[in-house]
């Protein structure tokens, strides 16, 4: 027994610092040795603890008066005050709450035992806490919302110290969630923007003193902040519901780094390519050689690609009309619109389509899915070998099908300016565009050099004087 005892009162708990410190628990002897059901009060009473939370002076651990247990119920947890000091009223409270829970769900168990808490905003939230209230938005696609969470997880990790160890990547015994809980119990006011500006030049600083791995390292810092900020903006703020943020907001003035130009220079013999492709890939790979074609053509996304359907295709006016679709979530608004294609091109899609049994013009034998949390493409064999190819060709960038895009934007920059690049390309917003391609520099001359009166000196003669 004393065995026992020892064990339960040197237990530890996770608080919302992300640090372990004793709770109170019940005494030993209000515990039972058989198992009780749920229904049962008694077998609460092990259930609850006192949790304690930082003081402001980051030292004080201060002790919540009331009894509270934590609930789990359809893949959500969180912890539900009893709002009692008297253990055994508390054990019933939890047990009543956990029952109606059962039954009706988060929002109606909240209603009942919690009327108040929908109208009073809640304080000094974690960044878990916050995550999750964004999440329940539903604003965010799924995947762009782990995406924005994984880089503000991972600012707050760099910038608390949280790095943890081998365990954090150990998906399948519960090494990661740990590590995870660890990020998410930080308080949300400590992030403050002094402190990820902090985390940008330790960032930055890690990379040395080489101008050509502290451009790619500011480069990256600035992605990880704008994805991060954007869990804030306003129409993600209006939308929240009995949350109360704090002030500042962790990204307000903080700015970006100058990471230099990101001017695309191209460095692809087009003609060359395109001759190869139709001669290496038409015939013995069609699905690769339509890829190639929707990439570099019509400067198409590699999502876009995937799912691009033949119906899309506007045979008669040259374009294809890029539309969202069961299966195709597009970037933005401005991603949808049509694509002018030219006639050659189009007519070289047409060619496979009376052998094709898919409504996608790209075949494949992996099924289209929409309800992936995380990057799906169905074409990913086409694509892998399609970068396979193009790596064989000369282009050596991380992502060779994506750059047929930007060398089809630097084309139509240089030739027709930038705000034709910029819609061709559908980008959102034209400084998108401006940050990467250059614009046609025509040749401007008022004609002021005639009143000098002279005789050019023609290239290789000699010159002759005015008459």
């Amino acid at each position: 027994m004393k065995g026992h005892m020892r064990t339960v009162q040197n237990s530890q708990n996770r608080t919302e610092t992300g640090q372990t410190t004793g709770q109170t628990t019940p005494p030993a002897a209000t515990r039972r040795k058989t198992k009780l059901p749920k229904t049962h009060q008694d077998c609460w009473l092990s259930r609850l603890r006192k949790r304690t939370y930082r003081a402001r002076d980051g030292k004080t651990d201060i002790e919540i008066p009331t009894w509270q247990v934590r609930l789990f119920h359809a893949g959500r947890e969180g912890w539900f005050n009893t709002d009692t000091a008297n253990q055994t009223a508390a054990a019933v409270r939890a047990r009543d709450a956990f029952l109606f829970l059962k039954a009706n769900g988060w929002d109606a168990m909240l209603a009942k035992f919690k009327p108040d808490s929908a109208a009073a905003p809640r304080l000094n939230l974690t960044v878990g806490e916050y995550l999750r209230a964004v999440k329940d938005t539903s604003y965010l696609r799924l995947r762009t919302f782990l995406n924005y969470q994984n880089c503000l997880r991972t600012i707050v990790s760099e910038a608390f110290g949280v790095k943890g160890d081998a365990s954090r990547f150990d998906y399948r015994q519960g090494g990661n969630q740990k590590w995870l809980e660890k990020i998410d119990s930080i308080r949300l006011e400590r992030v403050t923007p002094a402190r990820v500006g902090e985390w940008q030049q330790r960032r930055v600083k890690a990379a040395g003193h080489s101008p050509v791995a502290i451009a790619p390292a500011k480069r990256t810092a600035n992605s990880y902040v704008r994805c991060a900020r954007s869990l804030f903006s306003r129409e993600i703020r209006k939308r929240l519901k009995g949350v109360q943020l704090p002030s500042p907001l962790p990204f307000d003035g903080v700015e970006l780094f100058d990471s230099g130009s990101m001017k695309y220079v191209s460095k692809v013999d087009v003609q060359t390519l395109i001759a190869a492709a139709r001669s290496e890939l038409k015939e013995a790979e069609p699905e690769v050689y339509k890829a190639f074609l929707l990439g570099l053509f019509a400067g198409m996304r590699r999502a876009e690609i995937d799912l691009a359907e033949w119906r899309m295709v506007d045979w008669r006016n040259g374009v294809l009309k890029l539309e969202e679709t069961e299966w195709l979530h597009l970037k933005t608004q401005d991603s949808a619109g049509e694509i002018t294609v030219d006639a050659e091109v189009l007519a070289e899609l047409r060619e496979f389509m009376p052998a094709s049994q898919s409504p996608f013009i790209i075949a494949s034998e992996r099924p289209p899915r929409n309800d992936s949390p995380r990057a799906y493409y169905r074409c990913a064999p086409v694509f892998g070998r399609l970068n396979e190819w193009l790596r064989s060709k000369g282009v050596k960038a991380n992502k060779p099908l994506h750059e047929m895009r930007k060398e089809i934007g630097a084309l139509i920059a240089t030739e027709h300016g930038i705000y034709a690049a910029s819609r061709f390309l559908r980008h959102s917003d034209i400084t998108t565009t401006a940050r990467h391609y250059a614009d046609h520099k025509a040749r401007i001359s008022v004609g002021l050099g005639k009143l000098l009166d002279i005789e050019i000196k023609p290239a290789g003669g000699t010159a002759q004087a005015s008459a």
